[in-house]
């Protein structure tokens, strides 16, 4: 299968549908998160309305204008025939003819419809990368509660009497008052870490159910740190990288700036008008009724319109300089996130290997050693630092890694939501070993 489905599929979770707050998710994974984030933001809600606002822009390009209608009354006739009194001498229909311009108006809409398509398919991009930031920083907290209560457990065990406590208990030693108190002093410090954990926890759930318009009073459970698989090569991903959104939404506004020029020239000429009249005249003696056309043509003598011409011009170039900034921009982030986040799928894995395989096996011996009587106590606690607190720097590099994988994602264009055409099926986070 190919890396790039596989690092998406592992990294996004199962997705749990539908997804509302009133009713409760027993997980929340990566993907349903950005799902239900993306239903209730109203960021992309000002990005729908921004589509709607530039449709309704390619509808009204497209329309003439309207036809107006003149009506004169004089007493020309009265005074002719000495009958005195006004009558309707003409009555006329004009009509402005667009046949230049509409062409050039729908094309230039089009491509300003197409751009802000564009962007919010940006947008929808940064909400998934914010979701994603939010999402493993919570992941972390999460983690963090758990070994700090796993360690607050451990330090309870360690409360010995030096009689069974159970019938299944060994025997352990005696301890002396001394190490008594470097105990006591052990659990106190697992207490005040599990309540510095739970404050960490509720402030950053109070964030993430925020963003998701979830009651900030409701549990969160997430899915639990996972280590990071492999990016997909960098070759592939700056191919992914030339349909950026951004950069679309980019490319359709050089469109419709060029199709603002063409627009421009031929606004140099004004609509010719169309007019159809129908009058009343005293002619050889008698009133006699007179039907006549008129066309109307501006002559550009004064205004050729040149300045709007060369605005529309440096918009051309203004936009294709500002792509050129873009594409720089998003492959040196690409390029540096890619690399950082090789360094931090290599420097977990050699942590794990190295320092917390190690770390645990060196606690659980040391563990027996104290209780058989082999170890003293400021061993124990050595061991028992040692392998909480490698356990938790293990999180932080998996987080770290994760939130480099969502700057990876946020830099190539790739989008984890269901209807994207780079997005995949998605499968439950594993569990850390």
């Amino acid at each position: 299968m190919n890396k790039l489905l596989i690092y998406l599929m592992v990294g996004t979770g199962l997705v749990i549908s539908p997804l509302t707050w009133a009713e409760p998710v027993s997980r929340w994974t990566l993907s349903s998160s950005i799902k239900r984030a993306v239903e209730v933001a109203p960021e992309m809600k000002t990005a729908d309305a921004e589509i709607g606002k530039q449709q309704g822009k390619l509808e009204q390009a497209g329309a003439w204008p309207n036809p107006s209608i003149s009506i004169q009354a004089d007493d020309t006739l009265g005074l002719e025939d000495a009958a005195g009194g006004y009558d309707v001498t003409q009555f006329a229909i004009s009509q402005p003819l667009p046949f230049r311009r509409l062409a050039h108006q729908r094309k230039q809409a089009g491509a300003a419809l197409a751009s802000a398509e564009a962007q919010r398919h940006h947008q929808q991009l940064m909400l998934e990368y914010k979701v994603s930031q939010r999402f493993h920083v919570l992941q972390l907290a999460q983690a963090k509660l758990q070994l700090a209560k796993k360690r607050l457990q451990q330090a309870s065990r360690y409360q010995y009497t030096g009689r069974k406590r159970t019938a299944s208990d060994p025997l352990i030693r005696y301890l002396t008052p001394l190490e008594r108190m470097r105990l006591d002093i052990v659990l106190q410090a697992a207490k005040q870490a599990v309540e510095v954990a739970e404050g960490e926890f509720n402030e950053v759930g109070a964030s993430f159910s925020a963003l998701l318009g979830i009651p900030i009073e409701s549990g969160l459970s997430l899915m639990p740190l996972t280590t990071v698989p492999g990016p997909e090569e960098l070759n592939t991903l700056e191919n992914i990288l030339q349909s950026h959104p951004e950069l679309e939404a980019v490319k359709q506004t050089i469109a419709s700036s060029q199709a603002g020029v063409t627009k421009a020239r031929s606004q140099r000429f004004a609509d010719p008008t169309l007019t159809l009249f129908r009058g009343e005249d005293y002619l050889a003696g008698r009133r006699q009724e007179t039907n006549g056309i008129m066309l109307n043509i501006q002559v550009p003598l004064w205004n050729l319109n040149n300045g709007a011409v060369n605005q529309a011009r440096s918009a051309v170039h203004q936009a294709q300089a500002e792509m050129d900034i873009k594409q720089r921009e998003l492959r040196t982030n690409l390029h540096k996130s890619y690399l950082h986040l090789g360094h931090l799928i290599e420097q977990a894995e050699h942590y794990r290997t190295r320092l917390l395989q190690p770390a645990q096996k060196v606690f659980r011996l040391t563990r027996n050693g104290f209780e058989a009587g082999e170890l003293n106590i400021l061993t124990l606690i050595d061991a028992n630092n040692t392998y909480f607190d490698t356990q938790a720097r293990y999180y932080e590099l998996l987080q770290q890694g994760w939130l480099e994988l969502a700057e990876v994602r946020m830099s190539a264009g790739l989008s984890l939501m269901g209807d994207s055409p780079l997005s995949s099926t998605r499968t439950n986070l594993g569990e850390v070993n």
